[in-house]
């Protein structure tokens, strides 16, 4: 859509003659600006309901489309009834829009604490699925029906409806483009959520009613005060706080700040102090027992520590507890989240010597020679690169319920700890378990980790407890020399000491642990194609609650991958050789929605396994795919002669990309590369599954949208979305976990090959 008007003034006759003004190019940017930045917070808002699970992503993306879809056709049958249509509907439901964003917002964060509680307790599935599908409907719904009356508005540009179509589409999809960048770097830095929600509405608000060159709706501008006045008190960080206090009801609120990974919560309940990122409790302070536990029975399989590194176990105490150790002479803690260290939770080194040190913030602890270091960095790409050997690697991460933190628990992160170990090194970290009796989903939980250690160094030991150990080293750790070490070293550790470790490692107990394991049969080994422990854990989760809706997807994940397959593969191929010649423009822009959509989610999920960076990645490919989007919708409107042979390419193109990214993703195992490097065809392969998609949706809307026939501007729209959001629930749930990155990246090869056969240009 160019800059200039789009189409033609109207006047509309009443007792006050207002000229209606034309839409322009810059209203439908900012409509795709808004969407994305409402998708990106909504989806941020709503994850912590789900400890941050990436498979429910593409679910929480698909009940959006499913939304915007149902608005996009009921909305456009609304405006076919009603008398008066044009520029000050549209403006209309910009504003409604408008209002919508931030009020969803404040809504989620209430919703979050009725069904999540104690904060950073995980609800049951089906709960927190259904909640998140309801809290975004009003806002789906309006954003559909704003599309289609712009489909409408568009038809007069170009004197047809197809083209003023293709022109909305490229124009949204590069405001969506925008607002990815705008989002990922101004407002996600500076900005809480709920503020970053309002900057966004505003913008829509302001475009939808300011930027006529004349002759605004008197509602319009009285819109345009009251939406002014709104951000001004939104803005207001009392605001941010009153609904923040909602999802952490009985506590404090000491602090929050807006961070890239998560807005940072610091709230306090009687003596104790509890960090929250993203809504996941991350540490609590003072708690001695489990401080003692994670850093002290590690250090004491260690014949004699001198580097220690922390992964994610520093703050809230860990490092001092290494200091008891006398031969600790270096420890390093890391955080992703660099901000954490200024935090000063738990900080008793006030009078200790600060000298500018290694770490990325900076700053080191000299106390009597020993040096701890605060780096800011992520865990597995610092390991990965070799630089520094140690003695000893604990690792305190959440347990792998998502990709982020499964990063810590596959066979390639493991394999880049053994190479940082010294000689006879040892390596442990915890899972939650059960003090005397597991469940098969706990079994084999702790058996995948078990056989994924094996395959990495020859010593494991799975010591038992409420909290099971996990210890890998080259040679072999006894449990019988914690005591001794113990009284060697002087450690002061009441809550790990000797009135406790002879009870929890006796022969009996060993015994028992390994007869549970065993029953656990025959289980995968976790790696980053095929991250088998995120669903895993959901499931054994599911099984803690009791809920049915976790039982059927355990029951899922039992049938042979194969058989899936298969079946899945026939329903597909009926579908489209029965596909009669009025249907198959629809099924093709569905199929094109369905295969891409899960595209990108295989991209963002191979990405998130190699970086850990969801949530800014998440924006950062979407912002790619958008602009690739916007590019190809505009080449492919520069070739009116662009038919069905152009659609075969475009699906053999498709067909390249997903083999690429399977290419990619397994040589980055043998690879060692930089952040940059390692991101560049993941980063490529958004772009370009833009283009292919944003060059096919032009060429069947102007081959088959039949303007003549009654049908609602925005049919092809509603039925790409559809196929959007069925790849999202679909990848997400079923694709990934099931058939991993090689299996879900065949089917949408089968999709496309489907559709070249059958589809391409025969409507």
């Amino acid at each position: 859509m160019p800059l200039s008007a789009i189409i033609t003034k109207r006047s509309i006759s009443s007792s006050h003659a207002v000229q209606v003004q034309p839409l322009k190019a810059v209203h439908i940017f900012s409509l795709g600006c808004c969407a994305v930045c409402a998708q990106s917070i909504f989806v941020r808002e709503l994850m912590p309901l789900f400890t941050g699970t990436e498979f429910v992503v593409g679910a929480l993306l698909a009940g959006w489309l499913l939304w915007v879809g149902a608005g996009a056709l009921l909305g456009g049958r609304a405006r076919a009834t009603a008398e008066e249509a044009g520029f000050r509907r549209f403006s209309a439901l910009a504003i409604l829009l408008g209002f919508l964003l931030p009020l969803t917002v404040v809504g989620v964060r209430i919703g979050r604490g009725l069904v999540a509680q104690p904060p950073g307790a995980l609800p049951p599935l089906g709960t927190a699925l259904v909640f998140s599908l309801l809290v975004t409907a009003p806002f789906g719904f309006t954003y559909g029906s704003l599309y289609n009356v712009a489909s409408a508005l568009a038809r007069e540009r170009t004197g047809n409806m197809s083209g003023g179509i293709s022109r909305v589409y490229l124009w949204e999809a590069a405001g969506s483009f925008f607002g990815a960048l705008l989002f990922s770097f101004l407002l996600i830095e500076y900005f809480s959520q709920l503020q970053a929600a309002v900057i966004a509405a505003l913008l829509l608000v302001l475009s939808a009613t300011t930027s006529s060159a004349r002759g605004a709706p008197r509602y319009g501008r009285a819109a345009a005060v009251c939406a002014i006045a709104f951000v001004v008190g939104s803005l207001s960080p009392s605001i941010d706080r009153m609904s923040i206090e909602r999802i952490y009801r009985g506590y404090r609120i000491e602090r929050f700040y807006p961070s890239r990974y998560g807005e940072i919560v610091v709230a306090s309940r009687e003596e104790m102090q509890s960090v929250f990122s993203g809504g996941g409790r991350l540490f609590s302070y003072p708690e001695p027992e489990r401080t003692e536990e994670l850093i002290d029975i590690p250090l004491l399989l260690c014949a004699e520590p001198r580097a220690v590194l922390l992964v994610g176990s520093s703050l809230g105490g860990g490092w001092e507890e290494a200091l008891k150790h006398p031969s600790v002479t270096l420890i390093d803690c890391i955080e992703l989240d660099g901000s954490l260290f200024g935090l000063g939770i738990g900080d008793t080194s006030r009078g200790a010597a600060r000298a500018p040190g290694n770490g990325a913030d900076g700053t080191e602890i000299v106390r009597k020679g020993r040096k701890v270091r605060f780096i800011a960095a992520d865990g597995r790409f610092y390991l990965s690169r070799g630089v520094h050997r140690y003695d000893c690697i604990i690792l305190n991460s959440p347990p792998p319920v998502n990709l982020q933190w499964n990063r810590f628990y596959t066979r390639e992160y493991f394999e880049a700890v053994r190479r940082s170990l010294n000689p006879g090194g040892v390596f442990a970290f915890t899972h939650p378990s059960s003090e005397n009796f597991l469940t098969a989903e706990q079994a084999r939980v702790l058996r995948v980790l078990e056989l994924t250690l094996e395959g990495v160094f020859e010593r494991v030991r799975v010591l038992p407890g409420a909290t099971v150990h996990f210890v890998a080293s080259d040679v072999d750790v006894d449990p019988a020399a914690i005591l001794p070490r113990l009284h060697e070293r002087a450690v002061d550790a009441p809550f790990a000491g000797e009135d406790y470790l002879p009870f929890r490692f006796t022969r009996e107990r060993l015994e028992a642990l390994r007869s549970d394991l065993e029953r656990a049969g025959d289980v995968p080994v976790n790696t980053d194609a095929k991250p088998v422990l995120p669903l895993y854990e959901l499931v054994l989760e599911g099984s803690r609650q009791g809920s049915r809706l976790m039982a059927g997807f355990a029951a899922v994940s039992r049938i042979p991958a194969l058989a899936t397959g298969m079946i899945l593969s026939a329903l597909l191929l009926v579908l489209f050789a029965a596909s009669r010649p009025g249907a198959r423009a629809r099924l093709a822009v569905w199929s094109v929605g369905f295969a891409s959509f899960l595209f990108q989610l295989l991209v963002l999920l191979s990405y998130q396994s190699f970086s850990g960076l969801l949530y800014r990645g998440i924006v950062l490919l979407t912002a790619l795919f958008m602009a690739g989007a916007a590019l190809g919708a505009f080449v492919s409107m520069r070739h009116e002669g662009w038919g069905g042979s152009r659609l075969r390419r475009l699906h053999a193109g498709f067909i390249a990309l997903s083999i690429l990214l399977v290419l990619w993703s397994t040589l980055l195992r043998f690879l060692s590369l930089s952040y940059a490097a390692g991101s560049a065809v993941f980063l490529l392969c958004a772009a370009s599954g833009g283009f292919l998609t944003g060059s096919y949706y032009p060429i069947v809307v102007r081959t088959a949208f039949r303007e003549d026939a009654g049908e609602v501007p925005a049919t092809l729209y509603a039925w790409d979305v559809f196929g959007a959001c069925a790849g999202g629930m679909m990848g997400g749930l079923i694709f990934f976990p099931v058939f991993g990155l090689a299996g879900s990246a065949l089917f949408i090869v089968l999709v496309h090959v489907l559709a070249l056969l059958f589809l391409a240009g025969r409507w």
